[in-house]
């Protein structure tokens, strides 16, 4: 029986550049609404961002909240009551539509796997952008696993957040900005805001929404494993953050191909490849040789020093000559290394080359966790 070719890929990171929620986090303080213009609504959400990261890497803190179901990029719930006040869902379609951001190649990339791929996404990101950027590189709605976010629906139960909102943002913001932007000067007043005042309105409207992070992305390969007829084992799974560390391990730990693309500390080390690439196309050789990943891996690494510089010195017997040519169309070459035999030290330098490509290639948000 022929096993089915099936990937799996994060959005904001691996596909696009953009991270939607952080954009539109600072475009908030143009909306007289909530009467935020004096804040920069956009340092803001990288507070939100740090939080998130706290809440997932200091061991005991959900136990002692009484949040255990919080996930990586769950983020986008605690800020969403703000979007819902603010935007509508067309806005936020127009938003979407009007930048997609997609990597250099991506569009190419993905004409390319489609001829012997099954190409899902799994996002954090809202409805409204995965769904924008699935229909632009025509791929089935049903192949998308995102947050589902319906601002019409939820706008019908009306909530009253404009005093929460000018607490968290007036107060705990504010003390924020005035120590330095230090997240321990606020944490305590984060988890009292958050986690003790289940009964007011910001929170209800918060808890209206369930982010497509950390398990729920490990429960989406299970599904498309499942619906599929494909074990977890045969797929490949990209992503760039935190939100992705769940999936990245499944697939890790059933021997499968979990790859950081332009990632960071927390999704080299829950993979056991790194694709550090200016260019999406540069992923293409581990769909190529995902049957004989190991022997590539070793090749390639083997003699990158002798063609990094200028991909037409890759040795034709290294990869087939239709990549050798888009390597040259684009003027680029990925690096490609194989984490499984990896010392600490040289994990903690690929750390550092894929934290300072994602800097490169996706700007402000790749400082994002």
């Amino acid at each position: 029986m022929t096993v089915k070719n099936v990937c799996c890929w994060d959005l904001e990171g691996p596909i696009s550049t953009r991270d939607f929620a952080a954009e539109l986090s600072r475009l908030l303080n143009k909306n007289p609404i909530l009467e935020l213009q004096d804040f920069d609504l956009g340092v803001f959400f990288k507070m939100l961002s740090e939080y998130d990261d706290y809440l997932i890497e200091i061991p005991g803190v959900k136990e002692e909240l009484n949040i255990e179901d919080y996930q990586p990029g769950d983020t986008l719930r605690l800020i969403a009551p703000l979007y819902i006040s603010c935007f509508s869902d067309k806005e936020l379609v127009r938003l979407a539509e009007q930048n997609l951001g997609l990597l250099p190649g991506c569009t190419e990339l993905m004409k390319i796997l489609k001829k012997r791929w099954d190409i899902f996404i799994i996002s954090t990101s809202y409805t409204h952008f995965a769904h924008s950027v699935a229909k632009f590189l025509k791929i089935p709605r049903d192949h998308v696993f995102c947050t589902e976010l319906n601002l019409k629906k939820v706008k019908e139960s009306f909530f009253n957040i404009k005093s929460d909102v000018d607490f968290l943002v007036k107060n705990i913001f504010q003390k924020f900005l005035t120590n330095d932007k230090k997240l321990s000067t606020v944490i305590e007043n984060l988890n009292e805001f958050f986690w003790s005042k289940r009964k007011s309105d910001y929170i209800k409207a918060m808890n209206q929404v369930q982010v497509r992070g950390g398990i729920r992305k490990e429960l989406a390969v299970e599904q498309i494993s499942e619906k599929n007829n494909v074990p977890i084992s045969e797929m490949i799974v990209l992503g760039d953050s935190i939100t992705d560390i769940n999936m990245l391990q499944r697939l890790k730990d059933e021997s499968g191909i979990a790859v950081s693309f332009n990632g960071n500390r927390f999704t080299v080390k829950r993979a056991n490849i790194a694709v550090t690439t200016v260019n999406n196309i540069g992923t293409l050789p581990i769909f190529e040789y995902k049957d004989s990943i190991e022997r590539f891996l070793d090749s390639w690494e083997k003699n990158y020093n002798n063609f990094y510089a200028n991909p037409r010195n890759i040795p034709e017997e290294l990869v087939s000559r239709e990549i050798k040519n888009y390597f040259v169309k684009y003027q680029f070459v990925p690096e490609i290394e194989n984490l499984k035999n990896k010392s600490n030290r040289e994990i903690d330098l690929i750390i550092l080359k894929q934290e300072n490509m994602r800097k490169k290639v996706r700007g402000w948000a790749g400082n994002l966790g």
